[in-house]
């Protein structure tokens, strides 16, 4: 489920990288939504990582904490960057790092649609 998730989030991320293009006609806004994208997806599979290594060796939880503070100091730098280049840009940024919520609802909409149903044991 987590690949498909993963999947998810870089296909949207594609796709409205592409839209961002086609209705602003600038290529700026677009790499500013991909950085904060890559941020935003680099973190989750970071935190998941993490996450399992924790419930597997019962330790590491000092790291974790560590690791995501360090992915906060990274957002937060993005972003100051983001303000200081172009604050119109800053729309977009968020929105790239929002894009892993958007692909789980998007599979919270596949899971609920009854396409694939999590009780029949297949992820």
């Amino acid at each position: 489920m987590i690949k498909r998730l993963l999947k998810m989030a870089v296909y949207s991320s594609l796709t409205i990288m592409v839209l961002i293009f086609i209705f602003t006609k600038n290529v700026f806004y677009s790499i500013i939504f991909l950085l904060g994208a890559i941020i935003s997806i680099s973190g989750f599979l970071l935190m998941i990582k993490m996450i399992d290594r924790i419930l597997k060796k019962g330790k590491g939880q000092g790291l974790f904490f560590l690791a995501l503070s360090g992915e906060l100091v990274v957002i937060t730098l993005a972003f100051y960057l983001v303000t200081r280049i172009a604050k119109g840009a800053v729309l977009y940024h968020i929105l790239g790092l929002s894009i892993i919520v958007l692909a789980i609802f998007m599979e919270a909409i596949y899971q609920l649609s009854g396409k694939r149903s999590v009780s029949n044991g297949r992820t």
